[in-house]
């Protein structure tokens, strides 16, 4: 077998014939493929509406967590100013335990009234310094306030020992279930 052989025979295309007058104007109805329009980009799809409200209350949210963080510091600013002034005083001077008496009245008159705890002093002092926070004031912090205030004597370990409960007190105070309120009519509403 020849090659030519295996192929089969081609036969001839037959003619195109013109289509029939129905097909025609079947025809003449189509028109061109028409693109759809492009998507805008608004308005956006609702998934894009609850992602910007929820980033809007996100940002609503941090700004007023932010605010009441920065009120509350501001409020709170006396005692970040009074415990770094504790901290700063030399309890090794004869001064020192009247330098930490003056700061403890002074958060206190601002914190409480003048009237309720400006003019206390000896025991009347300590039990409203004890009522006022809730920590427990060491007996030697009270025997300094007892006696090295008016003695004008240095004892570094009581010194050091109230200066320590000043600066606890400073941190705590107004913050017990049995303490004192905040008084709004206090020194403090007219800073």
């Amino acid at each position: 077998m020849t090659r030519g052989s295996l192929l089969p025979k081609q036969m001839p295309s037959p003619a195109p014939q013109a289509p029939s007058p129905e097909a025609q104007e079947l025809l003449a109805q189509l028109r061109d493929i028409q693109e759809p329009a492009a998507i805008n980009w608004w308005p956006p799809a609702p998934g894009w509406w609850i992602l910007a409200a929820l980033i809007l209350a996100g940002l609503v949210a941090a700004a007023l967590w932010w605010r009441q963080r920065r009120k509350k510091a501001e409020r709170n600013r006396y005692r970040v100013e009074a415990a770094a002034l504790l901290a700063a005083i030399e309890i090794e001077q004869t001064t020192a335990v009247a330098e930490i008496n003056e700061i403890l009245k002074r958060v206190a008159v601002t914190t409480y009234s003048r009237t309720e705890c400006g003019n206390l002093t000896g025991t009347a002092w300590i039990e409203f310094l004890k009522k006022s926070a809730p920590l427990e004031c060491p007996a030697d912090a009270q025997q300094a306030l007892r006696e090295n205030l008016y003695r004008g004597t240095c004892d570094p370990d009581k010194n050091r020992a109230l200066q320590e409960y000043a600066i606890l007190w400073v941190k705590q105070h107004g913050q017990s279930s049995t303490s004192h309120s905040q008084h709004p009519g206090g020194e403090a509403a007219h800073v």
